[in-house]
Order: C-alpha cells, then sequence, then structure tokens
C-alpha cells in the first residue's frame, strides 16, 4: 500500500491579514506626515534664506557707498528708533551727490541727488518684494568734536518675511561701517 501524504498549506486568516495591513498604513501615515513636515519646513528655510541673503546685499550696498561718503547727518522721521538712533541717513558720497536712506512702506530706500538738487530725484526700493523692513536705523558712533576720528554709522535693521505664513520670523541686523574719508580731509 501507497501512503499519500497529504501537504497542508497554511495561509493567512482574515485577522492577521487585518492586522498586517493595519501595521503597513499606520507605518505610511508616519512617512507621509515625516515627508510633508520636512517638505514645510524646507520651503520655511530656504524662503528665511532668501530674505537674509537679500537684506545682506542690501547692507552691503549700503556698507559700500557709507564708506566712500563723507558729511554724514542723522535726520530724526518717526518714533522706531531709540537712544540717539535716527531713521535716516544723509551724506556726501563719491560722485558728489547727496544720498539718502530711510525705511518706507517696508523697504529700505534710497535716493540720490545731483548736487544739491532734490527735486527731480523720488526714493527707489532696494530690499526685494519677499521682506518687510520693520525697522531702519542709524548711529554715528564716531567721534564728532574730533577731525580725526572717521565717521562710522551704526546700521540698525530688523527685517521679517513679507508672506504672511512665514510672518514672525524676525531677523535683526547690526553692522558698523567706518567711512574712508576724515572730516579733517574735508577742511
Amino acid at each position: 500500500m501507497k501512503k499519500v501524504e497529504l501537504k497542508t498549506s497554511r495561509g493567512f486568516t482574515l485577522v492577521e491579514l487585518i492586522v498586517a495591513m493595519s501595521i503597513f498604513l499606520i507605518a505610511i501615515v508616519i512617512i507621509v506626515g515625516v515627508f510633508v513636515r520636512s517638505l514645510r519646513t524646507q520651503r520655511i528655510v530656504n524662503h528665511l534664506m532668501a530674505v537674509n541673503s537679500n537684506t545682506s546685499l542690501v547692507i552691503e550696498q549700503m556698507a559700500r557707498e557709507v564708506r566712500t561718503g563723507y558729511e554724514f547727518r542723522l535726520n530724526p522721521a518717526g518714533s522706531a528708533c531709540v537712544g540717539g538712533q535716527r531713521e535716516e541717513l544723509e551724506f556726501t558720497n563719491s560722485k558728489g551727490n547727496k544720498v539718502f536712506y530711510h525705511e518706507e512702506s517696508g523697504a529700505i530706500a534710497r535716493e540720490e541727488c545731483a548736487g544739491g538738487d532734490c527735486t527731480s530725484s523720488s526714493f527707489e526700493p532696494l530690499t526685494a518684494s519677499n521682506i518687510t523692513v520693520d525697522r531702519l536705523c542709524f548711529l554715528n558712533t564716531g567721534n564728532p568734536n574730533n577731525n580725526r576720528d572717521p565717521w562710522r554709522i551704526t546700521i540698525f535693521l530688523t527685517v521679517d518675511s513679507s508672506n504672511p505664513q512665514l510672518a514672525g520670523n524676525i531677523i535683526n541686523f547690526q553692522t558698523t561701517v567706518g567711512a574712508r574719508i576724515l572730516p579733517e580731509d574735508l577742511e
């Protein structure tokens, strides 16, 4: 007599299948959540880096012009600045033109007047549209009573994102720039 061996193949029960699919779905939900969150974070970081980069470029442009300028005057324009700081910087640039910097409508604005005639000039924004300038202040930290001491202008700047979803990510900048022309050189 021949013995017939029956092989029993064992499958998954419905309960085991539901448990496995539930664990798989939970893992997928967690992974998708982490992925979406990392994409949002990357978008925020990229935007803030663009804000930082643009603001740094504007500060560098201002600093270059201040380094070669002379006859600096700080003009009060509002009440956003404290402790001797002023809202508007006025000076003569290397071309002999009057230059003004101040905050206007959430942007850093620059005006250059040929000679002393400012009737045909207007303020031009320097910052990009993704930036809102909350505060721009200037302080002359040089010694105004000593003609051998260079003008030193400290720039205080507070910027924020113009994107309403990213508002509140305030970045503060401060730099001091020394003019290369001494007051005694003008006498």
